[in-house]
């Protein structure tokens, strides 16, 4: 298990709960007297059905949080004794309970197994008439809770989310405020773990309206502390200082409760004064002694390596370099099963710290660790998102036969019943005909999604291995060789720099607030002899044209800098009302004719616009440079 499933638990454990208590009848099963109950089943005396069933329901509850051998065996009488008095409702009160004990302790396939057995049962209770709507409500946003949170533990992210999704109109519905602000909780820190930090951004927003409507300060605090990570990450003072000291002002309050939570915004703290402009190094050494003076006992491990990468850096801007080495050698994880997204960060300081005090070997070394972090990251998310499409798609197609399945059981029923009833069976076939559309519809979209989920992670995958990769490889070899330490600090620079790069280009802040037009120019100013013009309609495109053309921009003007040398480059915009032409022309070598096809940035490209219904054109004469051509209908 990953130290940033660990860092989930306490907020994925209290939304198990509140799944569990969000019926307004609720009572603490936990106060209830288990030892008399467990005199009245042994004593003897003669009990009803119904009486023994009640007794072991409130037993397994009273014991999930003290004894969950006790409470599995009580759960299995209730589950074994629903059946002779169809009490679904019991049933799948017993399946979440086994679920949650196989799910403490860790055996996930198991615990998935119950979940979904309880979901078949709470289907079952639609087609009776004796169980409210608001039960069976419950029961479904409960098991999609406890399903998401199974997920989540597994970093399983896509899943997770896609469960979440799936309780939350249902806490809306009933107004549950709490369960919302922690699903909403959730599903950002999913989402900031795959590096999507504007759904989190959207999502810690939510959680954070949810936690003031629903009065608890806690709630509202918990979210504002992921948020604050956001806001430093896009180097935004502004709100980064208005969240932090929002949050830092209710956990400062709760210390000796919250101490990890106190600790991470201490952290936070320093670096938002460290901030390029803003900086303030009496300040950020205050909290980042603050943050060090608490018992590393108290502290997960990911919140007290961020509290030691955080006094590196305070020492590192005072040039104490070698109390900066034993601050930041803390501050990571050696063994690459452990590693998280913060160690990349946290080994390129070491190795910077390693130059300055000229030890180039140790310094090296972190960089192929920082290599080899980036390569596990980038194959491991990888692979598990098409693992996870696949149960997605799986899931999807298992779904469509059972409906499929329980149409055809429907129509041979009323048709035997209803055959001289022509006219209502013509209905019914031509339902039955629109509704088979309709899914095939939805799968063909669905297996489009993945498709496209699929190229987006190969192309990340390519830019890694051939950008920062191959910087990384000279960086090391030079660091191998007698290079001069303020060469090597250089490269450092423009490694990081590159990174930043990569990251601009996943999804650059300017598109998503200001528009394509802005994000162009911005590109345009950004390279050397880059100019960019523009004509026709100033309205925002839908999102997807603008990361297309955006992207499609991007790489064009790489490849001009890098293979054809040029020292001019054009990229010109034209938004029509039926179209949106993107030309980039450059004034370098140019493309050979044959090999116009062959390189893998222009099928990169291709395929890009291929799925925008758009056309690409490419002309290149020689030594006269290249002009590329894209066209997007609106």
């Amino acid at each position: 298990m990953s130290k940033v499933t660990m860092m989930r638990r306490l907020v994925l454990v209290w939304l198990m709960l509140l799944s569990v208590t969000a019926r307004a009848d609720y009572s603490d099963h936990r106060n209830r007297k288990v030892d008399s109950l467990e005199q009245v089943l042994h004593s003897g005396q003669a009990l009803s059905d119904e009486q023994r069933i009640l007794a072991h329901r409130d037993l397994m509850w009273g014991y999930l949080q003290t004894d969950g051998k006790r409470a599995e065996a009580n759960a299995r009488q209730v589950l074994a004794l629903s059946y002779g008095h169809d009490q679904l409702n019991l049933r799948t009160d017993a399946l979440r309970i086994l679920g949650m004990i196989a799910y403490g302790d860790e055996r996930y396939d198991e615990a998935l197994g119950f979940y979904e057995w309880a979901l078949a049962v709470t289907d079952t209770m639609r087609t009776r008439n004796k169980y409210k709507e608001k039960d069976i409500d419950d029961n479904l946003s409960s098991i999609y809770g406890s399903i998401g949170n199974l997920y989540n533990m597994q970093d399983k992210a896509l899943l997770a989310i896609e469960y979440y999704q799936k309780a939350a109109p249902i806490f809306e519905k009933y107004g549950w405020r709490e369960s919302l602000t922690i699903l909403h909780h959730n599903i950002a820190e999913l989402y900031q773990s795959m590096g999507n930090n504007e759904e989190a951004r959207q999502h810690y927003l939510l959680a954070i309206e949810q936690g003031k409507a629903s009065g608890d300060s806690l709630m509202v605090a918990v979210p504002q502390k992921g948020l604050a990570k956001i806001y430093l990450d896009a180097d935004d003072y502004t709100q980064a200082q208005q969240t932090i000291e929002e949050a830092y002002s209710y956990f400062a309050s709760h210390r000796d409760e919250e101490p990890d939570a106190n600790a991470e915004l201490l952290s936070a703290m320093v670096r938002l004064n460290l901030m390029d402009g803003h900086e303030n190094l009496p300040l950020a050494k205050k909290y980042a002694h603050q943050a060090i003076s608490y018992d590393t006992s108290e502290l997960s491990s990911e919140t007290r390596y961020g509290v030691y990468a955080a006094a590196a850096m305070t020492e590192m801007k005072e040039g104490k370099w070698k109390n900066a080495l034993d601050y930041a050698l803390k501050s990571v994880h050696e063994n690459d099963d452990e590693a998280t997204l913060s160690d990349v960060g946290n080994f390129e300081m070491l190795a910077n710290i390693y130059m300055q005090l000229g030890n180039r070997e140790e310094a090296s070394r972190c960089i192929r660790k920082v290599r080899s972090l980036l390569e596990g990251f980038s194959t491991k998310n990888y692979q598990s998102g098409i693992s996870q499409m696949e149960v997605l798609y799986d899931t999807e197609q298992k779904q469509k036969i059972i409906e499929q399945l329980n149409r055809e059981k429907q129509w041979h029923l009323w048709g035997g019943i209803l055959l001289s009833v022509l006219l209502l069976l013509l209905a019914l076939a031509f339902f039955l005909l629109w509704r088979s559309v309709k899914l095939q519809r939805k799968t063909a979209l669905f297996k489009a999604r993945i498709d496209g989920e699929v190229a987006e992670r190969s192309r990340i995958a390519r830019d890694l291995h051939d950008g920062l990769g191959g910087m990384l490889t000279i960086l090391r070899l030079k660091a191998e060789q007698d290079t001069p330490k303020a060469e090597l600090l250089q490269l450092l620079n423009e490694t990081a720099t590159e990174l930043r790069h990569v990251a601009h280009h996943l999804m650059p802040e300017q598109l998503l607030k200001n528009g394509l037009k802005t994000a162009l120019q911005d590109l345009a100013l950004s390279v050397p002899g880059g100019q960019f013009s523009y004509f026709g309609n100033d309205h925002r495109l839908n999102q997807d044209a603008e990361v297309v053309l955006y992207r499609c921009a991007y790489e064009l003007v790489n490849n001009a800098l890098k293979h054809a040398k040029a020292d001019h480059i054009d990229i010109l915009l034209v938004q029509e009302d039926e179209r949106v032409t993107l030309t980039v022309s450059d004034n370098g070598k140019g493309l050979d004719a044959d090999k116009r096809s062959d390189g893998a940035g222009l099928l990169n490209i291709a395929e890009r616009v291929s799925h925008c219904h758009g056309t690409l054109d490419v002309a290149s004469n020689g030594d006269k440079g290249t002009e590329i051509n894209i066209i997007l209908p609106i």
